[in-house]
């Protein structure tokens, strides 16, 4: 196998199909499409079932795909390492991150970075929550994640704070000025439910294997709506504490629970050298932990 098809290979799973990833890699189809059949040949199965004009990664392909993403990504930090060498006045690094984090600490943590090292280029990879986060480190996709969730033994995790989850309900509520709030205080409040999965939601399920009867008034899958929900009155919501100070900004009220429900977070990388540049930003992750 050579770096050439395995980017092909890549690239024709990552676009759905060959002429896109010939166009994108400024190759000829007939090219790429070769490439593919000489790795199908070298591993001895065929990598994708052809659609119609698309393609679908096979269950060969599946697995090729883990390492193929991570030599290509080896080789890349490989380049970087020996730029950096020559002294470190640029770069790249890919973040991984869910929404929440993006918010706080990541935008924080990347602000104190681009004032550091101005000539490094930052590529922010979007997940829909941490654990996909670890995956993409994992896999290889990105170098840097930041996560709520705990990781695999293959990876390296560094705390960079906690995180707590609130009861963030509509403007003039009842409620309002009170300190903690217990599950049992909240059984008279419309909720809004998230994801399935998210911490929002198991808490939700939690307090109903309890007994205690919260009821829920909307489900939506769309984690950027629930602000706004809440802010029109719809109901109230558990929201991550990190996300709840800009409702509160907007007049939302914010309270604790009690008991308190908090969680650490954490950045994550290979268990290998990391390139100049990431290493660097992990450095300043580690660094802002007192903010």
């Amino acid at each position: 196998m050579d770096l050439r098809t395995l980017e092909y290979f890549v690239a024709a799973v990552d676009d759905g199909g060959f002429t896109k990833a010939a166009a994108r890699l400024h190759v000829s189809q007939p090219s790429l499409s070769e490439g593919i059949r000489k790795l199908e040949r070298e591993c001895g199965s065929p990598l994708f079932h052809r659609v119609g004009r698309g393609v679908v990664v096979s269950e060969a392909g599946t697995v090729l795909l883990t390492y193929a993403r991570r030599a290509l990504k080896d080789v890349e930090e490989a380049r970087l390492s020996m730029i950096a060498l020559k002294g470190f006045r640029g770069g790249r690094v890919t973040v991984s991150a869910p929404p929440a984090l993006s918010v706080e600490p990541l935008a924080r943590i990347i602000g104190i970075f681009c004032r550091k090292y101005p000539d490094v280029t930052i590529s922010m990879l979007p997940t829909e929550e941490g654990a996909l986060a670890a995956a993409a480190v994992a896999s290889a996709s990105c170098e840097v994640g930041l996560t709520d969730r705990p990781v695999s033994a293959d990876l390296r995790a560094h705390p960079i704070g906690r995180n707590e989850i609130v009861a963030v309900l509509p403007p003039g509520s009842l409620l309002s000025g009170q300190g903690p709030v217990s599950l049992e205080q909240l059984v008279d409040i419309p909720f809004i439910s998230s994801a399935v999965g998210s911490r929002a939601r198991n808490l939700l399920d939690e307090a109903k294997e309890r007994g205690i009867a919260l009821r829920t008034a909307l489900e939506t899958p769309h984690r950027e709506a629930v602000v706004p929900l809440i802010l029109e009155g719809v109901g109230a919501a558990f929201l991550p504490w990190t996300v709840s100070r800009e409702a509160e900004r907007r007049g939302a009220v914010v309270l604790p629970l009690l008991p308190r429900v908090t969680y650490d977070l954490l950045i994550v990388h290979r268990d290998q050298p990391l390139t100049a540049a990431a290493e660097a930003f992990v450095t300043t992750a580690l660094a802002s932990r007192a903010a």
